[in-house]
């Protein structure tokens, strides 16, 4: 039974403990909801701050990136911070800003282009028909394995057999004091020069841009950031990804070469940048010729090896040319040098077909073998053959893949920021440099409205 006046002191005690209670609570929903609004202020800041992108960029390229130069070519970090203040009071009108900070930096450039490959392995990846484009880098994966085997498999053939060749002709010459006949001079002559003017329809239409690269990321000192996302890093089937991202953003010469493009940005022949590194596109063009004729000569060569009918056209006319000697082994030395001059013939008819735009059999056989011996031994005009392919075959761009599995990673990755960049100053003609461009960065704020909050937001491009 409650005495007088206690009810009154319970009621005031438990009044106070509720009225206490009710502030902490008041208290703590207050901070949520203005922490909930910075963070709310964080993120359309970090919406309207990337949607500075580099145009350019994204249009012709796919890449999602923000220019910290601002197109001056100087990086501007306190231009960065402003904008974030400037978006951060919109959002938040009531309070007042004591701090904001920008670290961990995100460069293009970071990990010799590691930054950007992820991207471009990511810009595959999250496109349509995954499966049939995993399917096809599979195949270039084989091919690339088997035109590197084949190729240098040729390669010691040639040094071996020219070695052995010559050894012969010195011993004839020192029994007989006659020389050996050499049908395949006219073709080694060929070899040793240019062969443009042989693979290209018409000369004329060949570029004669030159870049200057003595500035390009790939030779200066660049700015460094935090590094990749380790998102899509660097391997054996994120490079095939790699390898098709260039293939469909990069230009060719075949893309000018059979007229589909009039005139291009920065080189044109862009591919064939990536793979040769020269400053021209005639340089590039030449070097990746050289790089097709080796894979064609492995494979063609390999075609012979396995051809009865075509070794023994080479046996009769070697032993027609040398057969009257005694010296052992004089015979099967010019014919193994006849194959070979047959091999490098097919393939310089190979390369013309791929730079008129026409395919060609990777695996040939005596059904698509074109060039006969005398036609290989005497080696002219090829224009009789234009417009003749293999409908099966692989065309230009797919041989380009085969070539960019047999050069380095490292020299695709930096070698693909100068086009970037070439391609972006001209486009544009301003200033602008690959490792002032970032896509992702954190930001922390200090934000006082009635009381002081802490918030960071990591602001990046989603790929």
């Amino acid at each position: 039974m409650w005495k007088k006046g206690e009810i009154t002191v319970f009621l005031s005690l438990a009044l106070a403990v509720f009225l206490m209670v009710s502030e902490v609570c008041l208290r703590s929903a207050g901070y949520a909801v203005r922490r909930s609004e910075l963070e709310e202020a964080l993120e359309l800041t970090e919406y309207s701050v990337l949607a500075e992108y580099e145009r350019t960029l994204l249009e012709r390229f796919g890449l999602f990136y923000l220019d910290l130069g601002y197109g001056t070519g100087q990086e501007d970090v306190a231009y960065l911070e402003q904008q974030a203040v400037f978006f951060m009071k919109q959002n938040l009108p009531a309070g007042r800003l004591l701090r904001l900070e920008t670290d961990a930096m995100a460069r293009a450039t970071d990990g010799r282009g590691a930054s950007w490959y992820e991207q471009a392995v990511a810009c595959i990846r999250n496109g349509t028909g995954l499966e049939a484009l995993e399917e096809g880098l599979g195949k270039w994966q084989d091919y690339g394995k088997e035109a590197a085997e084949k190729s240098l498999e040729y390669e010691e053939a040639d040094s071996r057999e020219s070695s052995r060749l010559e050894e012969l002709r010195r011993q004839r010459e020192e029994e007989e004091r006659e020389g050996t006949p050499d049908p395949t001079a006219h073709t080694m002559e060929l070899r040793r020069g240019s062969i443009l003017h042989l693979v290209v329809q018409d000369t004329e239409k060949l570029s004669g841009k030159k870049a200057e690269l003595s500035s390009a990321p790939s030779a200066r000192s660049l700015s460094t950031g935090a590094g990749s996302r380790g998102r899509y890093p660097a391997g054996a089937q994120n490079d095939l990804y790699f390898h098709a991202y260039l293939q469909k953003y990069f230009t060719n010469a075949v893309d000018f070469l059979t007229e589909e493009k009039a005139v291009g940005v920065w080189l044109d022949y862009q591919l064939e940048y990536v793979i040769g590194g020269k400053d021209s596109d005639l340089e590039n063009l030449e070097a990746v010729c050289a790089r097709l004729l080796a894979v064609r000569e492995g494979m063609n060569y390999a075609c012979l090896l396995s051809d009865g009918g075509k070794q023994a056209e080479c046996e009769a006319l070697a032993a027609a040319l040398v057969g009257v000697t005694l010296i052992p082994g004089l015979v099967e030395a010019v014919k193994q040098v006849l194959m070979l001059a047959w091999a490098f013939a097919e393939s310089v008819l190979d390369v013309r077909i791929l730079l008129n735009g026409d395919r060609t059999a990777f695996v040939k056989t005596g059904d698509n073998w074109r060039l006969s011996l005398t036609e290989a031994l005497e080696l002219g005009e090829l224009s009789g053959y234009d417009g003749a392919e293999d409908p099966e075959g692989m065309d230009y761009q797919e041989y380009l893949g085969i070539l960019l599995l047999m050069t380095g990673r490292d020299e695709k990755k930096m070698r693909g920021l100068d086009v970037l960049e070439g391609v972006v100053r001209e486009t544009e003609k301003r200033s602008f440099r690959m490792d002032l461009c970032t896509d992702g960065f954190r930001f922390r704020t200090d934000w006082v409205n009635g009381q002081e909050l802490t918030a960071e937001r990591w602001f990046c491009y989603e790929w």
